[in-house]
């Protein structure tokens, strides 16, 4: 496999397993590219996520299922640091949707003046949270990996099923 299949291998595995990790509703992930990326990764729609934890009797703020989706995408280019020391690129989308969620401000309450720190602040707080969740499941994201560089694409139940 060649080095770039396997960082979007790492990469996309990132997204999958923490995102689950998390109890975020996350879908399949693939590493075959098309026009926009050379792979990823779904995770759910954050209102969907807190309705299907409301449905489990499972009640959070909506800012946690915020966190959770932005912790998400993180975890892609975190796992590439975690397994290779670099990340190769290819998280703008990653980190757009990050900056979109912050923006919106249900996952960073907005206080007049300080919000753009409070804002940065609290985006490094839960980048360090999520490398350490990276490190801890760092054996899943690998079994989940290999399993795409084989199969290219994964489905959830497959996902679910690796990483049980």
């Amino acid at each position: 496999m060649d080095n770039d299949l396997r960082h979007t291998a790492i990469h996309e595995a990132g997204h999958a397993v923490i995102g689950r990790v998390l109890g975020m509703g996350c879908g399949y992930a693939t590493i075959i590219a098309d026009d926009d990326s050379a792979g990823h990764g779904i995770v759910g729609d954050p209102w969907q996520i807190l309705g299907d934890w409301e449905q489990r009797e499972r009640y959070r703020d909506a800012s946690t299922v915020f966190h959770g989706r932005m912790m998400s995408f993180m975890a892609g280019a975190l796992a590439e640091y975690e397994f290779f020391g670099t990340c190769e690129g290819g998280d703008g989308d990653d980190q757009w949707q990050i900056v979109m969620m912050a923006e919106d401000g249900a996952a960073v309450p907005k206080r007049s003046g300080i919000w753009e720190a409070d804002r940065d602040r609290h985006i490094d707080r839960l980048r360090t949270r999520t490398a350490g969740l990276v490190r801890r499941h760092r054996g899943r994201i690998a079994k989940v990996a290999d399993a795409l560089a084989e199969c290219g694409t994964l489905s959830s139940e497959e996902i679910d099923a690796l990483i049980r």
